[in-house]
């Protein structure tokens, strides 16, 4: 991807890897958006990606579309196992957002480096796919299910609701940690977050399929314990903004 051209349109770096899916779907949907709209796109894979998220290279995109999960193993029927941040690769990331670089994490891209609790205070919160700790508290793993709901426009001044009112889905939902001291939501839902609905990951990807653990009975605060009804949301991270 070097000499990456200047044009008047955005210029979107993709990066996935670390997590299995329906890539050329994905990048079909991404291509398709950039075309409506006039921008120019590139997609990098982990582990090399990484080079690419330094703050040497600040400005040469718009934004960086995270959708990708570094720092984590993740193998059916193996623990996962978290991978701490190789020489630099921290560091650079810090520069990186010190440097303004906008920066969009989306879906299982917020299991990201879960050895790491700055890059979960960064981008405002965390998937864990094993029992964690988080600001001071052990935390169990994180879970999801699938469900039809109904999705909010939190905030329709927000220039990444421009044009969007509130619609149904078929989709992934999680029951997840959130910094709600670092966020600042711009899409909700309306799904039943009743913890028993939710597959405990940590049960189903060390046994290769669920045995029937849940997330029942935990402590839903709707923050960092889980039970929010935030979809998406923005804060801040050194001078970048992230969604």
């Amino acid at each position: 991807m070097a000499g990456v051209p200047m044009t008047a349109g955005k210029r979107i770096l993709v990066v996935t890897g670390g997590h299995r899916v329906a890539l050329d779907d994905f990048l079909g949907a991404i291509s398709a958006v950039c075309r409506d709209r006039g921008w120019v796109w590139a997609h990098a894979t982990q582990p090399t990606a990484q080079a690419w998220l330094d703050p040497a290279y600040a400005g040469c995109w718009d934004a960086i579309l995270l959708h990708d999960i570094p720092g984590l193993a993740l193998a059916r029927g193996t623990e996962p196992a978290p991978i701490p941040p190789g020489p630099g690769v921290a560091e650079a990331l810090v520069g990186l957002l010190d440097s303004g670089q906008g920066i969009v994490v989306l879906h299982h891209a917020i299991s990201a480096w879960p050895s790491w609790e700055g890059w979960a205070e960064a981008i405002g919160g965390r998937f864990n796919y094993r029992p964690a700790r988080m600001r001071g508290e052990d935390l169990p793993s994180s879970g999801y299910r699938i469900s039809t709901f109904n999705v909010e426009v939190a905030d329709p001044s927000h220039p990444i609701c421009a044009g969007i009112t509130d619609f149904t889905i078929d989709d992934e939902l999680y029951f997840a940690p959130v910094l709600n001291d670092r966020i600042t939501p711009f899409i909700t839902h309306d799904a039943d977050m009743s913890g028993a609905l939710f597959q405990d990951t940590f049960d189903e990807v060390t046994n290769g399929s669920s045995t029937g653990v849940t997330c029942a009975g935990r402590n839903d605060d709707a923050g960092l314990h889980g039970g929010h009804r935030i979809m998406g949301w923005t804060t801040t991270a050194g001078s970048s903004p992230v969604a």
